[in-house]
């Protein structure tokens, strides 16, 4: 198809901090010059408060943000309601879980609601928010482990974060490009 359907991925080659900066509409193209839906991967730590965290229940909880990097999925979506924004979230999660799994089969890592665990430890941290003009999704995967908070990270395991990173996104954009096609190529039943 010529009017096929394009998310722009860059992995970001230096270390970057989630801020709440990160989640703001147009970031991507304003720190990378990428434009329409993209899909951002970058190594690097959280620093956000609880006031600032976009789940409400999670602030009130104060579960503590893993302290150690995490490699990050900052994802813009231009034509998404919250719903929609979540239901994506979701086949991120599942698509990051598979992609785990193929590369630690003995892992055991658990999908639970909007997050990844390995026992009673979280691999994870997600949301997924509303802007003025797009919906953005954020999943952090933990790369070290940060026990004492209930963290285990995915070196615990053997595996690359920036490998990780690739077939994550190059996944996850090639699901949205079919979800997108096959609208295209439906017809409602009258």
């Amino acid at each position: 198809m010529s009017n096929c359907y394009r998310m722009t991925f860059l992995l970001a080659p230096d270390k970057l901090e989630l801020t709440p900066e990160v989640l703001k509409p147009h970031w991507a193209l304003k720190r990378f010059k990428l434009v329409g839906d993209s899909i951002v991967a970058f190594r690097g730590g959280v620093k956000l408060s609880p006031e600032q965290y976009v789940d409400l229940l999670e602030a009130q909880r104060e579960r503590p943000i893993p302290n150690v990097d995490l490699l990050h999925f900052v994802v813009e979506h231009f034509d998404d309601d919250l719903e929609r924004a979540i239901l994506k979230e979701n086949i991120l999660i599942n698509i990051a879980q598979e992609k785990i799994l193929h590369r630690a089969p003995k892992s055991g890592v658990m999908r639970w609601g909007d997050n990844l665990y390995d026992g009673k430890y979280r691999l994870t941290i997600s949301c997924a928010t509303k802007t003025l003009v797009s919906a953005k999704i954020h999943l952090g995967i933990c790369i070290d482990s940060d026990e004492e908070n209930g963290y285990r990270g995915i070196s615990e395991f053997g595996i690359d974060p920036f490998e990780l990173a690739e077939v994550i996104a190059n996944q996850y954009r090639a699901d949205m490009r079919r979800l997108k096609e096959k609208c295209w190529h439906l017809r409602p039943m009258i």
